[in-house]
């Protein structure tokens, strides 16, 4: 959704995820790099954390906290975790509903007090960035969406804490009253922005939830959202960090039309010099089969370079599945796959790929691939551009 005319200030929306907040710090980023003035931030849980860091300018602050945090970083457990990186594993059960039973829930006063080191109330009200949260009041049953001169002082921290209580946490109580997960009331809330900031809207979505369905469509709005999964909310992995807070600054440029691409990250120009030539509707199969193949996405891309490993990856596949194939009976397996037996075949992407393609040059199988066509559609658009490639270009050597 776009409105013409030069942009002054933007309104920044911040979704809840748990860990996955990361990607927001990329997207910050980005708006950084680009000059994107930030007049009023809203967010709701991990973004009401964030969002706070951003009415600071808080940057490095919250690049170190996030490449940093893990489970024993932002959780206080009486006894060791089964599987440290994921929170709500089955490996973990034992020891988290003992916590909910003897604590009613699990005790995140580690992450508080890394944010306090971060996040100071006076300097927050100071600042000519509006800030505000969304959270949810139990004692109430209502969903309580806050800017910061309508949160009493001193109780900034218990607010934002409040806004990222998620069910299973321990429910923050403030002057009586106990709150849970603002996510529960509005995990995107765009309108509680609107009520302060009519124009230039970016949204940073890293949740299930998408935007509302009635927003005016003459908002000059960026909808950033990750096009690949960013794990499970309370999967910490700090070794993803990095490339999260990547894709999260890439996804913003994009936004932006600073880079283009369904999958892969491209220079504009080149972008579309390549779908002028090969048409959109291939290029965006290509790029489906750049996701098969297990290309590295996460950087800025060439058309030539694309198409150059595109090929290579091609190449080493094929011969993947002439070994595979060589101890495979096709109809067999086609049978197989249509009632959903693919694991049985050690079929990985790529292998899955080449059985495509073999299907549509033979066309010996309508059935299969009628049934690809509804249950894998993204499959079969890469195979008819790979095979269009392939006879445009011919093989790779």
């Amino acid at each position: 959704m776009r409105r013409r005319g030069k942009p002054k200030g933007y309104g920044l929306v911040l979704a809840g995820g748990g860990c996955k907040g990361v990607y927001q710090i990329g997207a910050w980023r980005a708006l950084r790099e680009m000059d994107i003035p930030i007049e009023c931030v809203v967010g709701t849980s991990v973004g009401a954390m964030n969002g706070a860091l951003v009415a600071l300018g808080c940057y490095d602050g919250a690049v170190e906290l996030w490449k940093n945090m893990s489970i024993e970083k932002g959780f206080q457990f009486p006894e060791p975790l089964k599987a440290p990186d994921d929170l709500f594993s089955l490996k973990n059960a034992g020891i988290i509903v003992k916590e909910l039973w003897k604590n009613h829930g699990l005790d995140i006063t580690p992450l508080r007090r890394a944010l306090e080191e971060l996040i100071d109330e006076e300097a927050l009200r100071a600042s000519p960035v509006e800030y505000g949260l969304v959270t949810f009041e139990v004692t109430g049953k209502r969903g309580r969406e806050l800017y910061k001169d309508q949160i009493p002082p001193g109780r900034m921290m218990d607010y934002i804490m409040a806004s990222a209580a998620y069910p299973g946490l321990k429910r923050p109580e403030i002057d009586g009253k106990t709150f849970l997960d603002g996510g529960l009331h509005d995990n995107v809330p765009v309108k509680m922005l609107l009520r302060r900031h009519c124009d230039n809207i970016v949204v940073v979505n890293i949740g299930d939830s998408d935007l509302p369905a009635d927003l005016d469509p003459r908002l000059n709005l960026h909808h950033i959202k990750p096009r690949d999964s960013l794990g499970k909310a309370f999967a910490f992995r700090p070794e993803t960090a990095e490339s999260k807070m990547t894709m999260g600054r890439y996804d913003a440029l994009r936004s932006f039309g600073r880079l283009a691409g369904e999958w892969m990250y491209f220079n504009p120009i080149e972008y579309r010099s390549l779908q002028a030539e090969l048409g959109e509707e291939m290029v965006s199969g290509l790029e489906c089969a750049a996701r098969l193949f297990g290309m590295d996405n996460l950087r800025r891309c060439s058309t030539a370079a694309f198409i150059r490993e595109l090929r290579e990856c091609d190449r080493i596949s094929r011969e993947k599945y002439r070994t595979f194939r060589s101890r495979t009976v096709l109809p067999s397996m086609a049978k197989g796959l249509a009632s959903g037996q693919s694991k049985e075949y050690g079929l990985t992407s790529d292998l899955l790929l080449q059985f495509a393609e073999e299907m549509l040059a033979d066309g010996d199988h309508p059935r299969a691939l009628e049934i690809a066509r509804k249950a894998a559609p993204d499959l079969l658009r890469a195979a008819e551009a790979m095979n269009t490639l392939r006879r445009r270009i011919g093989p790779a050597e």
